[in-house]
């Protein structure tokens, strides 16, 4: 066992992060929660080229943490989970939910998930919040590669650079005082952080999660023994090197840009012009609320299925309802509203014709929606549905999206 393969199984046996859930069936299941690597709730995100499906798939949860596993296999009855990690303890509490809530389709692996040597290939691979902490990121993308089938995916979850930079001097100011992830310890960084100025940067960052408000969140934002802050650029290079490209993101908290240049249409067209590589490397500069990076990643030879690396062709695809938007329209005007941070956005219209509750539905391909449409009408139509996608006010797939909610636990 290596050095930082030690350190990890220490912090995670003696502060389990994140805090665990209690009961599946209170905290997820009658509240419709949904984790946002769930796939059931995200399969046309996940698969858009694929129509719904209740195959029966194995997924492999590498770092599964203290609750993640048994959540999803608690949700997803049909679906045969693994799940990995280096923390006994966590498992534990993971035990102790496939017990209260008889989950029948998950096994439990204490151990390094890259020592493990599987009999058959994962259809969808999830690692949230791990290879960041890893001496080799690129051996778990290596690993994932190997492990996955063709036309498997990826979801990966790690820290961005952008927004982890407003805590990085306090953590240096720690490391000077030999802070460590004992009690003592946690208590000082509570009471120094908590006399901080207003305006101080890291309380900028602390406003967007509630790590703080206990020991084994504080151990995780200040105290890690390792971590690494990925820029996009960084992670798509990684990416490429394991056979590895981006196919989408769940949201647009970092991935959309244009938004910002929405009374620019030239500025958007240089956007546009640049590579998908830059134009995420834009986004992400912009955006800045990059704590939580989550994206959703295929094999590179299926590079026709990725978003960003292929222009949409809207006349075959089916729009959907974004889960994080609030829509509201009539006959002059379509106003969105992100549930995430607030803001909104009015689009003042002068087409009649306009059926949002088609387009929003997911059951009406956009062709045959607009086919009485004059030419001009379609194209000003059009161009506000890319604007919306390319900001993920709106969804899409390349199938009839089936009531998937349904199905749900």
């Amino acid at each position: 066992m290596s050095e930082n393969i030690k350190k990890l199984t220490d912090q995670y046996n003696n502060y389990i992060y994140p805090k665990p859930c209690e009961n599946i069936e209170d905290e997820w299941l009658s509240k419709n929660m949904f984790k946002n690597n769930d796939p059931n709730y995200q399969w046309h995100k996940l698969w858009p080229e694929h129509p719904y499906s209740r195959d029966k798939m194995n997924i492999l949860i590498a770092g599964c943490g203290s609750d993640e596993a048994a959540i999803l296999a608690k949700c997803n009855p049909v679906h045969n989970f693994i799940g990995v990690d280096l923390s006994e303890n966590s498992l534990n509490h993971q035990r102790k939910l496939i017990k209260k809530h008889s989950i029948k389709n998950l096994k439990l692996i204490c151990d390094d998930f890259r020592n493990q040597k599987f009999q058959s290939k994962f259809n969808y691979i999830i690692s949230s919040g791990v290879i960041h902490h890893l001496d080799e990121p690129s051996s778990a993308l290596n690993f994932f590669n190997k492990n996955l089938t063709d036309q498997g995916v990826l979801f990966l979850m790690v820290y961005g650079n952008q927004l982890s930079e407003s805590i990085k001097g306090l953590k240096d100011v720690f490391k000077k005082f030999k802070f460590s992830q004992n009690e003592e310890s946690i208590e000082s960084i509570k009471k120094i952080t908590n006399k901080l100025h207003k305006k101080h940067p890291s309380k900028n960052f602390l406003n967007f999660f509630n790590d703080f408000s206990y020991d084994a969140g504080i151990v995780d934002i200040f105290l890690h023994s390792k971590e690494k802050f990925y820029s996009l650029s960084s992670l798509i290079k990684e990416l490429k090197e394991n056979n590895f490209i981006i196919k989408n993101f769940i949201d647009g908290k970092v991935a959309s840009a244009t938004k910002y240049m929405m009374d620019n249409p030239n500025l958007i067209k240089k956007y546009k012009e640049l590579s998908p590589d830059d134009q995420l490397d834009i986004a992400q500069r912009l955006n800045w609320n990059d704590r939580i990076i989550e994206v959703i990643c295929t094999k590179s030879h299926n590079k026709n299925y990725s978003r960003f690396y292929n222009k949409i062709d809207l006349d075959k695809i089916y729009t959907y309802s974004s889960q994080n938007i609030k829509y509201k329209f009539d006959k002059s005007s379509f106003e969105i509203t992100n549930v995430y941070d607030g803001t909104k956005f009015k689009f003042n219209l002068n087409n009649n014709e306009i059926e949002w509750e088609k387009i929003l539905s997911g059951q009406y391909k956009l062709k045959n929606l607009f086919s009485s449409f004059s030419n001009e009408n379609k194209k000003n139509l059009y161009n506000l549905i890319e604007f919306m996608i390319d900001n993920y006010f709106l969804d899409f797939s390349f199938n009839k999206v089936e009531n998937y909610k349904q199905y749900y636990g």
